[in-house]
């Protein structure tokens, strides 16, 4: 009786170990596999906050997951198991997961509120601040007019549930979340004050930093501590090379992924080709107040003048596609896995020399000695300087116009823009959220961005009621309809659609990519 009280006590034992450990080790049983990437630049942070080359933010979006996720167009849950909105929807109610950091700690909703309360810290001054300024006080906190940041409306309610109150409602707001910066940070380390978010910290993503080299390499382990699904990725080594070395030894077989390969050096690779859309848009700025560009028919001249595949096979190689509308893809439409782009279709059309000259003659330069002279605005740089080269060629050839490029520091560009010293300024924008209204508002009559100086009563109304209507289909009828007003209108003319190209390994799949175009491996898969 005793052998057998004794099996059967150390069974319950082994059942029990084996219930409390599996929901860490199921997720790692298939976890088999090496995989070798190398990244176009030396990551200098692995702070969320202050992340900005690329190189940090692939790296940090494999490590760090937020309270969702933006998964292939659809929102989904990410820390946060499900989540409640207010009937006047202005307070979000989140409930987190069983979760934990890669230390073993348990991720907590006072995580989130102290990351994002930093955020705001006037000490600081990060961009990020401004995309939470639709939480309650947040702005005031951030400009250091509340001297506790209790008032903000960021609260565990307990270690997790998370209250989140608007200022308003705000129909977006989920997919502001997507935001790298919005990502968590343990929050002893925001408690001691150690902002330097360096290689060994805790993370709560699919994969943890295990080695890190300062210019040399990195080794990126599973995080055993993640419990969200997964593909056979234990390991994943990164070099920081050169990416015309990364090309031979991508041709060679030792590398699984390569960032931003040259487009002098594709030659066979082409059918290895990934873009990944990257929510950018380039356009040209006109300034509807300046004669000859305050008539509509003008800027729809020269529009339709421009050949855009020639121009992005001229200047930008892979790391572009023509526009067909202002909202890049990349972007869900009102109907889950759909894509706002696709739904709306081609506003802009082919390049049509006949037309664009008709349409000037039609505007009132019937000949050359009408035409006023031109001027594209641009920062001193080669590609802007190219593109505008490109622009202004065509321009001269399909319309007989004369046009000069300005080329000028960054700052000089902003002053002119900002004040409108300028005819056509080229520029571009990258949605900082998945929601067309991160590029829609930029020509909102007072938005500081809306250099094109354009006016529109009605397309101010429709926004402002687009940034509350909370149900998805009237939302995005609105949105398309306030595309298409401003394609008609043309205060701005859409150019390419920038996208980041990868060579990807034919052995590597299942890979995703997050709405900014950088490479996920939580799912993926390497064969044999």
């Amino acid at each position: 009786m005793k052998t057998n009280g004794r099996k059967l006590l150390l069974a319950t034992i082994l059942l029990f170990m084996v219930t409390a450990i599996a929901p860490l080790q199921l997720n790692m049983a298939e976890a088999s596999k090496s995989i070798a990437i190398n990244l176009a630049a030396n990551p200098l942070s692995f702070d969320p906050l202050f992340a900005m080359i690329d190189a940090e933010k692939i790296l940090l979006a494999n490590c760090h997951e937020g309270l969702v996720l933006w998964d292939q167009g659809v929102l989904a849950p990410g820390m946060a198991e499900r989540w409640y909105i207010s009937a006047d929807a202005k307070t979000y109610t989140f409930h987190l997961k069983e979760a934990y950091w890669s230390n073993g700690d348990q991720l907590t909703a006072e995580d989130f509120e102290l990351s994002w309360k930093r955020i705001l810290s006037t000490e600081l001054g990060t961009a990020p601040g401004e995309l939470l300024a639709v939480i309650k006080n947040a702005r005031a906190y951030g400009e250091g007019k509340l001297a506790s940041g209790e008032e903000v409306g960021v609260k565990a309610l307990d270690k997790r549930v998370l209250q989140v109150v608007l200022e308003e409602p705000c129909s977006y707001f989920l997919n502001l979340l997507t935001f790298p910066a919005f990502m968590p940070v343990h929050a002893k380390y925001l408690q001691e004050k150690n902002l330097n978010y360096a290689p060994g910290f805790c993370s709560n993503g699919p994969f943890r930093i295990g080695e890190m080299e300062a210019g040399n390499h990195a080794i990126l382990l599973a995080n055993e501590y993640y419990r969200g699904a997964r593909g056979n990725i234990r390991e994943i080594r990164v070099t920081f090379l050169q990416p015309k070395t990364g090309v031979t030894l991508f041709g060679a077989g030792m590398l699984d992924l390569l960032e931003d390969p040259p487009f002098s050096m594709f030659g066979e690779y082409t059918d290895r080709l990934v873009q990944a859309s990257t929510m950018g848009t380039g356009f040209l700025y006109l300034n509807t107040r300046r004669p000859p560009l305050n008539n509509v028919l003008f800027r729809k001249a020269l529009s339709l003048a421009l050949n855009r595949d020639l121009l992005v096979a001229k200047t930008l190689g892979y790391a572009g596609v023509p526009a067909t509308g202002l909202i890049p893809p990349g972007m869900a439409d009102s109907k889950s896995g759909s894509d706002f782009r696709q739904t709306g279709g081609d506003l802009i059309g082919p390049a049509d020399g006949k037309k664009s000259l008709d349409l000037l003659y039609q505007a009132g330069y019937p000949n050359e000695d009408g035409y006023p002279p031109l001027e594209i605005l641009v920062v001193d740089s080669l590609v802007p300087n190219e593109m505008a080269k490109t622009i202004a060629e065509m321009w001269e050839v399909n319309l007989g116009l004369k046009t000069e490029v300005k080329a000028v520091s960054y700052n000089d560009f902003l002053a002119l823009a900002a004040s409108n010293r300028f005819y056509t300024a080229r520029q571009g924008w990258t949605g900082d959220y998945p929601d067309p209204m991160t590029f829609l508002q930029l020509f909102q009559s007072q938005a500081p961005e809306n250099f094109a100086c354009y006016q529109n009563m009605e397309y101010d109304y429709w926004l402002a009621v687009a940034r509350k209507t909370t149900d998805s289909i009237s939302r995005f009828k609105i949105y398309h309809q306030l595309e298409e007003r401003l394609l008609s209108d043309l205060p701005v003319i859409p150019l390419y659609f920038s996208v980041k190209p990868y060579l990807v390994s034919p052995k590597l799949t299942g890979l995703t990519y997050t709405p900014q175009g950088y490479p996920l491996f939580q799912k993926a898969r390497k064969m044999d």
